[in-house]
């Protein structure tokens, strides 16, 4: 048995797919940069100047892990110095400085998921974007939340 030849995709359908990816590339944007400045309201209480600098770096990483390299047709790898930044030491602090950063439990928790979420936001142009990116601007922005709520009930 034969079947007939797919249809050609036409370029309004090419339109409407490119304005979906826009719209869900520009929402996995802004969810980064509200938790990004999260986290910059968790780098302006640390007293340690190397605490700061650490938090600083992660929203800076935060905001362009979820913003710039989620790339249609890129290679979905996340930039080394930015996994670097998105990693343990969010939580650990600057290597210099005295103790840990000034953080509750569950600001810990939130901060490594919204890490953990951020880095993994490249890849999904690789899967199914449209299923995937979606799942996890969402669940970065519920554990927003919770580190927020987690600090404030801690103050």
């Amino acid at each position: 048995m034969t079947f007939p030849p797919a249809p050609e995709p036409t370029a309004e359908n090419e339109d409407q797919e490119r304005r979906a990816v826009n719209e869900l590339l520009a929402g996995a944007g802004e969810v980064g940069r509200r938790a990004a400045g999260w986290v910059r309201e968790l780098a302006a209480r640390q007293a340690e100047a190397g605490h700061r600098a650490v938090l600083e770096r992660a929203a800076d990483a935060l905001e362009q892990a979820a913003g710039r390299e989620v790339v249609p047709g890129g290679d979905g790898q996340l930039d080394e110095e930015l996994a670097y930044d998105l990693g343990a030491g969010v939580v650990t602090g600057g290597v210099l400085a005295d103790g840990l950063p000034e953080l509750s439990a569950g600001e810990r928790i939130a901060l490594v998921a919204i890490c953990a979420l951020a880095a993994a936001m490249p890849s999904t142009v690789l899967g199914d974007l449209g299923r995937e990116l979606p799942v996890l601007t969402s669940t970065m922005e519920s554990a927003a939340e919770a580190g927020r709520t987690a600090g404030s009930g801690d103050r």
